[in-house]
């Protein structure tokens, strides 16, 4: 995704990427249990896993329940505080938000055995 020029750091232009997706901070996986647990998410077509800043997170498609079908935040004044941190440069609508993204099990395997041979080097 090419990054977007910041020209004004509201919502107003914004079709609420944010709001259509859900991420946690999670645990690099360090055996191989945590590695198959984490392919075994990795086999859902909404969930997908992304590293940004050697930091780790799932990412679940889905959509707020607050969000109107004209994509605008039907409790904006109450929202959550996770809401309200949420600002460009880290959202979705101004480029990519991920170093590395991860949406299927051989993709996870082949991203961990490029690291193992890093190490190795």
């Amino acid at each position: 995704m090419k990054k977007r020029a910041v020209a004004n750091k509201d919502c107003s232009a914004c079709p609420a990427l944010c709001c259509k997706n859900l991420s946690v901070r999670i645990c690099k996986p360090e055996n191989r249990t945590e590695v198959d647990d984490l392919k075994w998410q990795l086999r859902f077509d909404t969930v997908s896993v992304y590293i940004r800043s050697n930091r780790w997170y799932q990412h679940v498609e889905g959509r707020c329940m607050y969000l109107s079908d004209d994509d605008m935040c039907t409790i904006y004044a109450d929202r959550p505080n996770t809401c309200r941190r949420h600002n460009p440069p880290d959202c979705e609508f101004f480029g990519d938000f991920y170093d590395v993204m991860i949406r299927t099990p051989e993709e996870l395997d082949a991203y961990l055995e490029s690291k193992k041979r890093k190490r190795r080097r």
